[in-house]
């Protein structure tokens, strides 16, 4: 859809636009008939609104078809129900843009495929882990402490350490099933920095299914990882260079949902390994 074509959109839709988004008493009302029917004492209660002002929003609501009433209790139309969606969608958004703001600014994003990025909204309830340069410990010991406890990890990588090799095998030693998609600098780092018996225990945990590799072709530009419990997500700077100061991390229900799909996002484009690919560095 063009510029062009939205624009002339926009013409059509704008006074709905303003109605809907220009009355915090008309937002509260719809978002909490959102949860399901409601009296007037339930909606006072939970707006902490006089009677009087919530019934003068319901009447304009009323007016748009976007609010209905079944005796004394006031219930979303169909209209209303997609129209409230899309507010809330809008509230998280928004929430998840100010208070990661840090995070968005300055980094990249064109990793996060655009689908997911309108969904942004399921980060709201995430925390931004900060740690200054000569402490980046801090963020990476968050990591290593949710991977160590997980039951599953899947996890994105175009970042290679030493360190991580140690924490790799910790992490497959503990039974952990683990499924990561590397890019191929990466891959060929990771196992060139195995020596022969723990290469073999990788080959023999591949073998098992308690390791799953993909490898990608694709400059991904994000360090991610999402387990049975908790989501972590690092990005890079506009200079290319992976930023360890800033993570998100959250163990909300939408956020590993939208974690899972970014995972499942790449994983569709990538190329599982098998021992086969192993012989290229014998």
């Amino acid at each position: 859809m063009s510029t062009e074509d939205i624009l002339n959109f926009y013409e059509e839709v704008k006074d709905d636009l303003k109605f809907q988004n220009t009355s915090s008493v008309r937002i509260k009302i719809l978002t909490s008939l959102y949860e399901g029917p409601k009296k007037t004492k339930d909606l006072r209660k939970s707006m902490g609104i006089r009677s009087s002002t919530i019934l003068h929003g319901i009447t304009e609501l009323e007016k748009q078809n976007l609010i209905s009433t079944d005796g004394d209790s006031f219930f979303l139309s169909e209209l209303g129900e997609i129209t409230a969606l899309n507010l809330v969608d809008r509230i998280k958004t928004s929430v998840s843009l100010k208070k990661f703001r840090k995070l968005w600014l300055n980094h990249e994003i064109n990793s996060i495929p655009p689908e997911l990025l309108v969904q942004i909204g399921d980060l709201s309830i995430s925390e931004l882990i900060e740690a200054e340069q000569d402490d980046i410990a801090k963020t990476h010991g968050v990591q290593v402490k949710i991977a160590l406890k997980s039951g599953k990890l899947k996890g994105i990588s175009h970042i290679f350490h030493p360190d991580y090799i140690e924490l790799f095998n910790k992490i497959l030693n503990k039974n952990i099933d683990v499924e990561l998609i590397l890019t191929g600098n990466i891959l060929k780092k990771a196992i060139e920095s195995h020596n022969p018996e723990s290469l073999e225990n990788l080959k023999r945990l591949i073998s098992k299914k308690q390791l799953k590799i993909w490898e990608t072709k694709e400059d991904i530009k994000i360090a991610f990882a999402v387990t049975d419990k908790t989501m972590t997500l690092g990005l890079f700077s506009k200079k290319g260079i992976y930023d360890p100061t800033k993570i998100l991390v959250s163990d909300h229900g939408d956020a590993l949902d939208w974690g899972n799909k970014l995972f499942e996002y790449y994983l569709k484009r990538a190329q599982q390994i098998d021992l086969d690919y192993f012989k290229r560095f014998e």
